[in-house]
C-alpha cells in the first residue's frame, strides 16, 4: 500500500499519509481517525478504497458517522477487509452466523457483556480476528464509550532489554473453559455467551509470540493480552501473572489510546492485531446495541 506522506506530521508513531480523496481527521495523536465523504451503502471505487485502506494501516481505527446501512451492506463493506468469520463465544446476530452483537438492555448489569477492561479479542484461535467491523444501532444519549490502546506504541517505549526477553517469549491462550466458568456464576453475573458452535476443543486453544509484527511492514506490538491469558509457555502460571500484569497496565497509560463514542449508524473497524480495547460501562437504565462483523487474520508472526 504506497501512498504519500505529509512531510513534519506524525501521529500514530509515523508520518501521517496524504489523502486526496477523501476526509481524514485524527482523533487523537495515538490512533484513530473520522473519515468523511464515503457512503457506504454503495461500492467504494478503487481509488477511496485505497486511500480508505492506508487509513485504516496508519490509525488502526476508522470512524465513520451517519451509516445508515442494511445488515447486507455492513457485510458488503466488511468483504473489502477480508473473509468474513463466526467465533464460538460471540452471539450471533440477525440470523447471520457470522456477525455478532454486544448488547445490554437498560435493565441488565455490566457484567452480560464480556472483557470489560483493554484486551484483544479471540487471541486463543490459531488466526486471531485481523478487524472488526462494528456499527451501533442503540447507544446511551452519554458514556458507554469504547477506548484503544495502540500496542505498537507500547511496544516501541519498552527498554530494549525488555523488548529482548519479550521476542523469546510465547503465550498459550485458551477458550475452552469460559462457558463452564461462566455456568458456575450467578445468575446476575453470567457473561452473554454464544451457547452453541461448531468449533473443536483444539481449535479453543493456541500459542502465539508475546511480539507480533505487521506482515507487510514488520512494525512491532506487543500480543499479550489478559483476555485468555493462561501462561507463558515453559513458565508457571504464577510467575506468568507477575508479568503479565506490568503488560497489561502498559494500555492504561493515556499516550496511547482514543476513544470513540457511539451514536446511532456510527461504525468503526479497528485492527484486533495491534490494539486492545475496552467497553466503558459508565451508564445505566439505557440500550446499548452494536453489531459487527469479524475478519479473519494471519496467525501471529
Amino acid at each position: 500500500m504506497s501512498v504519500e506522506t505529509k512531510r513534519g506530521i506524525v501521529v500514530a508513531g509515523r508520518e501521517m499519509p496524504e489523502f486526496r480523496r477523501i476526509g481524514v481527521e485524527p482523533l487523537t495523536g495515538a490512533c484513530g481517525a473520522e473519515i468523511t465523504g464515503v457512503d457506504l451503502r454503495s461500492p467504494l471505487s478503487e481509488d477511496v478504497l485505497h486511500e480508505v485502506m492506508a487509513a485504516f494501516e496508519h490509525f488502526l481505527i476508522i470512524l465513520f458517522r451517519d451509516q445508515d446501512i442494511s445488515n447486507e451492506q455492513h457485510r458488503a463493506f466488511s468483504r473489502y477487509f477480508g473473509e468474513l468469520t463466526e467465533l464460538p463465544q460471540a452471539p450471533t446476530y440477525g440470523g447471520y452466523t457470522d456477525m455478532q452483537e454486544v448488547r445490554r438492555e437498560a435493565h441488565e448489569p455490566v457484567t452480560v457483556v464480556p472483557f470489560t477492561k483493554f484486551h484483544t479479542d479471540s487471541p486463543f484461535l490459531e488466526r486471531p480476528p485481523l478487524c472488526m467491523v462494528m456499527r451501533a444501532l442503540d447507544a446511551p444519549k452519554y458514556g458507554g464509550d469504547t477506548a484503544f490502546a495502540n500496542m505498537y506504541l507500547a511496544y516501541e517505549e519498552l527498554s530494549d532489554g525488555f523488548k529482548e526477553t519479550l521476542s523469546r517469549l510465547r503465550v498459550v491462550y485458551s477458550g475452552r473453559d469460559i462457558w463452564s466458568k461462566n455456568a458456575k456464576l450467578d445468575k446476575d453475573k453470567q457473561l452473554r455467551l454464544r451457547e452453541s458452535h461448531s468449533f473443536t476443543e483444539e481449535q479453543l486453544e493456541s500459542v502465539h509470540p508475546a511480539v507480533r509484527s505487521h506482515p507487510r511492514t514488520g512494525r512491532k506490538a506487543l500480543f499479550v493480552t489478559p483476555s485468555y491469558f493462561k501462561r507463558f509457555e515453559g513458565w508457571n502460571e504464577e510467575d506468568s501473572r507477575g508479568l503479565l500484569d506490568h503488560l497489561a497496565h502498559l494500555p492504561h497509560k493515556l499516550q496511547y489510546q482514543c476513544r470513540v463514542r457511539w451514536k446511532p449508524n456510527t461504525l468503526i473497524v479497528w485492527d484486533n492485531r495491534f490494539l486492545q480495547h475496552c467497553g466503558i460501562h459508565d451508564y445505566k437504565d439505557e440500550r446499548r446495541h452494536l453489531v459487527r462483523t469479524t475478519i479473519i487474520g494471519e496467525r501471529p508472526i
